[in-house]
């Protein structure tokens, strides 16, 4: 029996030799910057709103959205607890205090009291982020930010075709920021899309990035490259079952190190200034990767989807694992399908045991990232979600005969603790 891989990247090998033949090509300004609004726009029609706009990555978006909101400068800036840790960064020298706001146990949701709580005269704007496709309930963060007069923009980079009460997420606040990066639903190597109905913002948006960023080295995005193939490559049978899974098996006990050469964030700082090699321009050989990805999009996401609903439905909760709670009238797209397990580590062991790999949380949460300790972030629920989350496979390389393996060895898992208590 093949063994069944924690993911499968959403390239796909061609797409990334075409991106290496054209990264050594040419274009005129005219002509490369014509297939950025080309990708732009198709992007931004799937919300049926104005073209949208691209930049190197979503944490760059973010920053030059702080920066072209008309915010109060010095003010606090709400940020769910489990996230990119350089969104932190990018806050704080954008000239505001980053607040983190605490996750509620049991969901993927932030906690709408903490919210609350959170909330000050000085709060100027809330980030919301939407895990692993879960959706947010946005009747309450429209209803508790229009009373407090707090502007808010929704992370959907892990949920590109989650809805809410028929909506798309990405279309509740003032802006939508999608990062395309490894793994993402839109995957481009590296970029951040902005997409928001406000054509002033835009402008203004589109002025500020071009006054202030570079041409990019190719050499970033070529290792890039090379990373993606040697996942696709490192997740593809037979090569996953005869070497990989293996040596994961061997090292159950130790790192992952597949997680670890999977993280693109490996080390945290709180930085000073931003880093040279992201404040540049997205490039029009990315572009081309993005319309090829849109293409493809709609046919990978209802796989996932029905792949992710399958174990939703199936797996049977109890005190030693459980799937987290939806929203009320939300469609979620399960971008990772994570359990909440009493012992991750000893459902991790027992399921490579039975031929399934899974993965921890790639994020960290904030308040355990000691470069951040003087923002005294306190979240002690997102502390216990991410230490309790197990995601497992529900990717688009994944079968039905796969679904039912991992339904069943996890009611033997069950059953295995049941016995011994």
């Amino acid at each position: 029996m093949l063994c069944i891989p924690r993911i499968k990247l959403p390239l796909s090998l061609m797409e990334i030799f075409i991106f290496l033949l054209n990264i050594f090509k040419k274009k005129s300004q005219k002509n490369s910057t014509a297939i950025i609004s080309e990708f732009e726009t198709s992007f931004a029609n799937r919300y049926n709103y104005p073209p949208a706009l691209i930049v190197s990555r979503a944490r760059i978006a973010f920053y030059f959205l702080l920066k072209n909101m008309d915010i109060k400068s010095g003010g606090e800036v709400l940020i769910s607890a489990i996230h990119i840790a350089d969104f932190v960064n990018m806050i704080h020298l954008a000239g505001f205090k980053p607040v983190a706001v605490d996750l509620k146990i049991g969901t993927y949701n932030i906690d709408y009291e903490d919210l609350e709580r959170k909330i000050n005269k000085n709060t100027v704007l809330l980030l919301v982020t939407h895990l692993s496709g879960f959706a947010t309930d946005m009747d309450r963060i429209v209803e508790i930010t229009r009373r407090n007069n707090i502007p808010f923009i929704e992370d959907c980079s892990q949920a590109v075709n989650t809805f809410y009460k028929g909506k798309r997420l990405g279309t509740f606040g003032k802006a939508g920021i999608f990062s395309l990066s490894l793994l993402k639903s839109v995957c481009t190597l590296m970029g951040g899309m902005i997409i928001t109905t406000d054509l002033k913002l835009l402008d203004k948006l589109r002025s500020n990035i071009d006054q202030n960023v570079s041409s990019p080295s190719k050499i970033p995005l070529i290792m890039e490259a090379v990373k993606n193939i040697i996942i696709i490559t490192a997740v593809t049978q037979p090569i996953f079952t005869l070497i990989v899974f293996p040596l994961l098996r061997l090292n159950m006990y130790r790192e992952d190190f597949f997680a670890r050469y999977q993280r693109t964030n490996k080390t945290v700082e709180l930085r000073r200034l931003i880093p040279e090699n992201m404040m540049v321009h997205y490039t029009w050989q990315q572009a081309v990767m993005g319309l090829s990805q849109l293409r493809s999009l709609q046919g990978r996401e209802e796989i996932r989807i029905k792949n992710g609903q399958y174990l939703f439905d199936n797996i049977i909760s109890d005190d030693k694992i459980s799937v987290p709670a939806v929203v009320e009238g939300s469609d979620n797209t399960f971008w990772l399908f994570p359990i909440i397990a009493d012992n991750p580590d000893r459902l991790k062991r027992f399921l490579l045991k039975n031929g399934i790999d899974s993965s921890k949380f790639l994020l960290v949460v904030l308040s355990e990232v000691n470069e951040f300790s003087v923002f005294s972030f306190k979240c002690t629920s997102g502390e216990s979600i991410k230490a309790h989350t197990l995601f497992i496979p529900a990717h688009i390389g994944v079968t039905k005969k796969n679904l039912d393996h991992i339904i069943q060895v996890l009611k033997k898992y069950q059953a295995s603790l049941t016995i011994n208590t």
